[in-house]
């Protein structure tokens, strides 16, 4: 008898839970960051591309003069320098995501367009597919050394 009763209070119990209604689930509150997090991240992510933007340039002035197999090291080393420096800037975002946002935008765009250029050098694309990331990565390296400043 006891057993029953248990029983009943406890399909009461289960059917109430089934229809109270499900509480709404709070929205996490937007992270805020001190000043100096803030600094500290702008100069990480400057200081990044900083060197980013050094590792393309030094090997895009490369050209491999008359010798094909110079001439091809080049290319790949230009393809591997705009993959590389691509992940390079969004791990360091990553990593620092207290960077104001104008910046984050701009360095994203930047890593966007070197991905782009990366991958389509490689299947051998012809100039006029490549020239709108070169504009992108133009547009974007501006506004990150304003930014930077």
């Amino acid at each position: 008898m006891i057993a029953i009763v248990i029983a009943v209070i406890a399909v009461a119990v289960a059917i109430g839970a089934w229809f109270r209604p499900i509480p709404k689930p709070e929205a996490p509150a937007a992270k805020t960051y001190s000043d100096q997090e803030i600094a500290d991240a702008k100069k990480a992510v400057c200081d990044a591309y900083g060197k980013a933007d050094r590792a393309i340039n030094a090997t895009g002035r490369k050209n491999g003069g008359e010798d094909p197999t110079a001439i091809v090291a080049v290319a790949v080393n230009v393809r591997l320098a705009l993959s590389e420096s691509s992940s390079f800037l969004l791990r360091t975002l990553e990593e620092y995501p207290a960077t104001p946002s104008d910046l984050q935008e701009h360095v994203r765009a930047a890593a966007g367009a070197f991905q782009n250029v990366a991958i389509d050098q490689l299947g051998e694309a012809p100039q006029s597919e490549l020239d709108p990331f070169f504009k992108q990565a133009d547009s974007a390296d501006a506004a990150i050394k304003q930014a930077c400043k």
